[in-house]
């Protein structure tokens, strides 16, 4: 029997690389959605029509695949092609590996950080040095946009903004939690399987169900430190937590717990 690996997210658009890293060396991945998305794309829309802060914009900074969901599915097809030309022509800035396979994917020719940015506070850095390489007058840099979900951290506005750089949030999607997650969870639940936590928001009742009942037959896997840090204040420490927030570096490490229990 194939161990079960429920990934507490949203499966990607288009192709989720976690899907096919785990079916294809031998697990079940099952997908137990957390959130309901709605895409908010009005505003990024008014930009990209304002001829002359679109000429204006070098830089892009995005965080989350479901931004990138936004751009895919309610702006790019609603652009004229020269405007879908001149956005996907912009330099964008990328948490993940994830996020940044999925805008090249979209379209987008110029997509930096991912790999070597698996958190905000680490994608700021990158994007100060780039910028300061190529003027050491960082004042002298346009205002970067910042594409958000509704609920976001402030790490990167803020680290960027002490150094003297001017960004731009826009809000591109709103998350609510669905009302039914701890029993859809205790519905896929089986012994000897793994649960995969992305992000805290909408895991308030499955882990409670799992301290209280599941604990014994539920490893609990970490995408990142963030996430093992909401972990600990919950009173729980994940079997394992991905060196990196990808697919590979998930899969590796609870082969590696496997092997070694």
């Amino acid at each position: 029997m194939k161990m079960k690996v429920l990934l507490l997210k949203n499966k990607t658009a288009q192709l989720d690389k976690y899907e096919i890293a785990f079916e294809d060396n031998g697990f079940e991945p099952f997908f137990i959605p957390l959130i309901k998305h709605t895409h908010v794309p009005e505003e990024i829309m008014d930009l990209v029509h304002d001829k002359a802060y679109l000429e204006n914009l070098s830089n892009i900074i995005v965080t989350s695949q479901r931004t990138v969901e936004c751009l895919s599915e309610s702006v790019l097809p609603n652009l004229t092609p020269s405007l879908r030309e001149a956005l996907l022509n912009k330099t964008v800035y990328a948490v993940g590996p994830a996020t940044r396979d999925f805008l090249l994917r979209v379209g987008f020719k110029t997509v930096k950080g991912g790999d070597d940015a698996g958190t905000g506070s680490i994608l700021a850095d990158i994007i100060y040095n780039d910028l300061l390489a190529e003027d050491d007058r960082i004042d002298n840099h346009r205002e970067l946009l910042l594409l958000v979900g509704e609920i976001r951290r402030d790490i990167i506005p803020v680290k960027l903004s002490n150094k003297g750089l001017k960004v731009r949030e826009v809000v591109t999607y709103k998350t609510v939690d669905l009302n039914d997650n701890a029993d859809r969870f205790k519905d896929a639940a089986s012994p000897n399987s793994w649960m995969v936590l992305f992000s805290p928001q909408g895991t308030g009742e499955i882990l409670e169900l799992w301290k209280n009942k599941l604990a014994e037959d539920i490893k609990i896997a970490s995408i990142g430190p963030t996430t093992e840090k909401y972990l600990n204040e919950n009173g729980i420490q994940p079997h394992v937590v991905s060196a990196k927030p990808d697919a590979d570096h998930l899969l590796n490490a609870i082969r590696e717990y496997s092997c070694k229990n």
